[in-house]
């Protein structure tokens, strides 16, 4: 079937890297993006997609075996050499001597706890962009061990869609997220910052991840009605602005305008060809903008800076879906190009 979840995918990771960059760098021409762009529509969007395919892909894989397989082929190569990427540019950026930014402890416990998801406790490299407004390696991957966590929950949101129904399921999903969001602000001794850091963890997403989950087990039923639905949730949204209700509407507004522009426009966007990028591109964007703002590329020409992080981000995220995740990727993988899938099978 006709789609354009490459696409779809593609432009949600490019607005975060438009807005990651002009909080970094903090260039007054590029705020703008903070503007008229998301990165928080954008991050949501991917666990609808993420939803929507990994529960495709559970649906046909032969066990639960095959399925976590899948899901580590897909998410674990990548994502490590990102991780060994961001320690080289450190090794290259630091403001310490080679010899002792190599005998820091902090500078292996960052590659340990990264490796392990746990990227929050070792986010920076000792010595690495301490002058940036925010000194940190890679603030992207927080999402991946989200995602690590709804993929376990696919099983479980599956068996409830056969016995509980696909709705009644949804309405459990969105009473755990929106539990968890509303409970915060009211645990003693928890800040606000906090609370918006843990908000944003599991389960906090699990309802936009049950939405996408939700239109691929009812895609005959609901993509009929996707358009009215994205329009009216739309409109729902804005008319929502200051009211409590926007908490249930937005997640749904979101979710119906993915999908429909991933899987009802009457075209398709054939950016696919090269390749998928989103992944690499949403990875490894943030390191290299560090280092672009280390090297003073956005000071003369700002424009001129941004054209050439983009050809880097596109250029090495091309370079690491062909290198590194293709190549470990399942033959019948939905994420391998079709062309390329009929092509091998006839190996």
């Amino acid at each position: 079937m006709q789609n354009n979840f490459d696409a779809v995918r593609l432009s949600l990771a490019l607005i975060v890297v438009l807005c990651h960059l002009a909080v970094l760098s903090e260039v007054p021409a590029f705020q703008p993006f903070l503007t008229y762009l998301s990165a928080d529509f954008a991050v949501k969007g991917f666990f609808v997609i993420s939803g929507c395919l990994v529960t495709r892909s559970f649906l046909s894989s032969a066990s639960g075996l095959e399925y976590a397989e899948k899901r580590a082929r897909r998410i674990y190569p990548a994502y490590f050499v990102t991780i060994c990427v961001a320690w080289l540019i450190g090794l290259a950026a630091t403001t310490l001597p080679v010899r002792e930014f190599l005998h820091t402890p902090a500078t292996y416990k960052h590659l340990l706890a990264n490796a392990s998801f746990l990227n929050f406790l070792q986010p920076t490299l000792p010595g690495v962009f301490e002058q940036h407004p925010v000194p940190v390696m890679n603030a992207s991957l927080w999402t991946i061990k989200v995602e690590l966590c709804l993929y376990g929950c696919v099983p479980v949101l599956v068996l409830l869609f056969r016995r509980m129904g696909p709705y009644a399921t949804m309405l459990l999903a969105f009473a755990v997220a929106l539990s968890w969001e509303l409970l915060l602000p009211h645990i003693p001794g928890l800040s606000s910052k906090m609370q918006a850091e843990l908000g944003r963890q599991f389960p906090g997403a699990l309802h936009l991840f049950a939405l996408g989950a939700l239109f691929t087990i009812e895609e005959q039923r609901l993509g009929h009605y996707l358009g009215r639905i994205a329009l009216a949730s739309v409109l729902a949204f804005w008319l929502l602005h200051d009211s409590g209700l926007r908490l249930v509407v937005e997640p749904v507004c979101y979710a119906a305008c993915v999908l429909f522009l991933a899987t009802r426009l009457p075209f398709r966007i054939p950016v696919g060809q090269w390749g998928d990028l989103s992944y690499g591109t949403y990875l490894l964007h943030f390191p290299l903008i560090q280092l672009f703002i280390a090297l003073g590329s956005f000071h003369q020409q700002s424009w001129g800076g941004l054209a050439l992080l983009l050809l880097v981000v596109l250029g090495a995220a091309f370079l690491l879906w062909h290198s590194v995740e293709k190549p470990f990727l399942k033959r019948n993988s939905h994420y391998v190009p079709a062309e390329n899938v009929t092509a091998s099978a006839k190996i």
